[in-house]
């Protein structure tokens, strides 16, 4: 047998010895952790397929932070105790999906006629936000392009990432942690 051939049977071997113990064999586990909004390409499909956003759901979060960015770049207003329409402002982009966040969301679905208006981030809202990403540009810039003003957000090597409170360092926009 030559050495080659001996090599290739003893990982053979090591390959199906692993698996008959129950160990699994993953390509990276750094890529198998990662939780968080993604897009590689073209941002026209980016935000298509990601996790629901509300109270209940990934309510301090990253992903939440990158949301606020859209509810302020298209100049969302939130409703106060009192009734009164407030703005949506720059330092509300906290990633803590509060009381506020979720008037500001439902005033953004009514205001664009998404069916599903009940202050909850799901599909129909992340594919109308989607329409209007452009990029990326050299560096992984990617500009939201709102009704009120312009938003930057990063994509590098697949993976989004937003500011907190629009200003800071870049962080990576997992659904299950927050800063």
């Amino acid at each position: 047998m030559s050495m080659r051939t001996r090599a290739v049977a003893m990982a053979t071997a090591a390959l199906l010895g692993a698996g008959a113990t129950g160990i699994a064999l993953a390509p990276g586990a750094s890529a198998a952790s990662y939780h968080g909004i993604d897009g590689s390409g073209a941002v026209a499909d980016d935000l298509q397929d990601e996790e629901d956003l509300g109270v209940d759901n990934y309510a301090e979060s990253n992903a939440t932070a990158l949301w606020q960015t859209v509810l302020y770049a298209d100049g969302a207003q939130w409703q106060d105790e009192d009734g009164d329409l407030q703005p949506f402002k720059k330092n509300q982009i906290d990633g803590t999906f509060g009381p506020e966040t979720e008037s500001a969301t439902q005033w953004w679905q009514e205001h664009y006629n998404i069916a599903e208006n009940d202050g909850v981030v799901t599909d129909p809202s992340w594919e109308f936000a989607q329409r209007w990403l452009t990029g990326p540009t050299s560096g992984g810039t990617v500009t939201y392009v709102g009704d009120a003003r312009n938003v930057t957000l990063k994509r590098v090597s697949g993976k989004y990432r937003v500011r907190i409170k629009g200003a800071g360092p870049w962080k990576l926009a997992y659904y299950d942690q927050l800063g």
